[in-house]
């Protein structure tokens, strides 16, 4: 074998080693990636059972603390003064808090596992968000706004949804509209057909999202700046639970919001054959 002949099959067998030392490589990292993987799996899992468990652990309680407040309000234990039922509507207020950020909390986790399960039926929207208004009058009367349907009288065609996880949903968007909108301030929603969709529109004039806090509204636990001086409770889920809720339905949710001037959220959900 002459020298050019040599030298060519040593190349060929550099690069043979080099290329069986890359696959070698690329196995080895595949293997750690797949170990890695499953290592959060079983962390996402733990994480989850966690959750589970602390939530059950503080609901029952928590209940509990609901249910005995009520009776004691609702004068059952005899009469109470002016300042004994003030002080104890501050506390039913906090029990009902810490109540609503555990279900968030779970509402969450089940979103991120994919553990919900939906039963998409036909069902008028109008009354479901009629109902949710209806449960919110306390906060609307306490914030002296005004709330609306535009176009009430119209017909509007039923939608595939699950009832129970979009009432979560558009009581999340609702009830966001109703705490950020200063005193005297209004509240519209609006319903427009859009080909095989019906888009849903709730408008606010109240302190709207700063620009720089757009972009992760709709991420787990943020809150915009402006947010957590008016309201200092919230999970910072109600968003993140709300666009889960409806992309699962099909549909679609978006804004438009200025600072000081209020927001307009819009989501789409599929209208029924």
């Amino acid at each position: 074998m002459d020298r050019t002949n040599q030298n060519e099959l040593d190349k060929l067998r550099r690069i043979v080693l080099e290329q069986d030392n890359s696959a070698k490589l690329l196995i080895r990292r595949d293997l750690e990636l797949t170990r890695a993987n499953e290592k959060l799996r079983e962390l996402d899992q733990a994480k989850s059972n966690f959750i589970s468990i602390v939530a059950h652990q503080l609901r029952t309680p928590l209940s509990g603390v609901k249910w005995t407040l009520n009776m004691v309000l609702s004068d059952n234990f005899g009469s109470l003064t002016t300042e004994q039922k003030s002080f104890l509507m501050k506390c039913y207020e906090s029990n009902e808090r810490m109540i609503m950020l555990i279900n968030d909390m779970l509402g969450a986790d089940r979103i991120d596992s994919d553990k919900l399960k939906y039963n998409f039926v036909p069902t008028q929207i109008f009354d479901l968000m009629d109902n949710v208004l209806f449960e919110l009058t306390a906060l609307v009367k306490k914030n002296k706004l005004r709330v609306n349907f535009i176009n009430k009288e119209r017909t509007l065609p039923r939608v595939l949804m699950d009832n129970e996880k979009m009432r979560a949903a558009v009581q999340n968007l609702l009830e966001n509209a109703i705490k950020y909108t200063p005193e005297g301030g209004e509240v519209s929603i609006d319903f427009q057909v859009l080909d095989e969709f019906l888009r849903v529109s709730i408008t606010d004039t109240g302190i709207g999202i700063p620009d720089e806090d757009q972009k992760n509204i709709f991420n787990r636990f943020f809150r915009a700046k402006n947010a957590i001086k008016v309201e200092t409770d919230g999970s910072g889920l109600g968003l993140y639970i709300a666009k889960g809720i409806i992309e699962k339905h099909g549909g679609k949710i978006w804004f438009e919001s200025k600072v000081g001037k209020g927001s307009i959220f819009y989501f789409t959900i599929p209208i029924s054959p």
